[in-house]
């Protein structure tokens, strides 16, 4: 058994350092060239970045998604896709906030059905929960407030799949800043999968527990991971053999267990390359 190790090509952080570099060229954008680069790299799992079609809409159209397949047949790769993030808000008091990212959810789903993904990959609460988490109110009404943005979680969740039609298991959840044992009932619930971030535990943002109590708790439902380096507090989105991940220990664990998903680098391609040279230094027999 070996692992299935997969990029995410054009994510922001690799546009930021395009123009700073001045090597952007906005008339000839397009995510084909990138994801070539991550695929030259060895990865054959790409995920998608849902965001890009609002922020750059050349950059993920209707052709280019088709181009996408052919090359999905031509190279054997596999996908997923990350639903939109940036100022999405699917735990918002206000329901027109919840719809217009149940909305936004909806579409990328209809874009990208055709990829015939693992799964799409869903941060269940946004920015405003995070901006109450951090107001240091009293721990009742903490709790309170917790509780309504997870009840509001999941009903836009259940709407999701409703209005697209797809297997509740094809949407991972990851564990984000937002204490992950209240998401629990929502994905056993609605029968969800899990998207386990590395690096948001380490960084303390999603609970207490360790890496490895983690990935043995919810084995059954990972069905991805986003794997990078971080540590506490509020460090991630580092390469691998940086800070405290157990990295032997993980991949031996779930290289032993038969673990088939893919297992995500959010970092910039040269990053996610310098991650897979330690993980052939250190445990080799996980590589395909």
């Amino acid at each position: 058994m070996t692992l299935l190790f997969g990029h995410r090509p054009f994510d922001f952080p690799d546009l930021f350092q395009m123009i700073m570099k001045g090597e952007i060229d906005f008339s000839n954008l397009n995510y084909i060239n990138p994801m070539t680069k991550s695929i030259d790299a060895g990865f054959t799992h790409i995920e998608v970045t849902g965001d890009l079609p609002y922020a750059l809409p050349m950059i993920l159209s209707r052709d280019e998604i088709n181009k996408m397949v052919e090359l999905k047949k031509e190279k054997n790769l596999t996908f997923s896709v990350h639903l939109p993030l940036w100022a999405m808000e699917p735990a918002a008091f206000s329901q027109h906030i919840r719809e217009g990212s149940i909305k936004s959810f909806v579409e990328c789903i209809e874009l990208t059905k055709i990829l015939d993904p693992i799964c799409w990959v869903i941060h269940p609460t946004g920015s405003l929960t995070v901006e109450f988490i951090h107001m240091g109110l009293p721990e009742i009404a903490q709790e309170f407030l917790l509780q309504q943005f997870q009840t509001s979680a999941s009903r836009a969740i259940s709407q999701m799949i409703e209005q697209t039609n797809i297997p509740s298991r094809k949407i991972a959840v990851e564990n984000i800043e937002f204490p992950f044992e209240m998401m629990e009932e929502t994905i056993e619930d609605l029968d969800l999968s899990i998207c386990f971030d590395t690096g948001h535990l380490l960084a303390g943002y999603s609970g207490e527990i360790k890496t490895m109590e983690f990935v043995e708790k919810y084995f059954d439902r990972i069905i991805e991971l986003h794997l990078h380096d971080g540590a506490y507090p509020n460090i991630d989105h580092k390469p691998l053999g940086k800070h405290e991940l157990p990295v032997k220990k993980l991949l031996s664990f779930l290289d032993e267990n038969k673990f088939s998903g893919p297992l995500v680098y959010e970092l910039i391609l040269e990053e996610a390359i310098e991650s897979m040279k330690y993980i052939e230094k250190i445990l080799p027999e996980v590589i395909k």
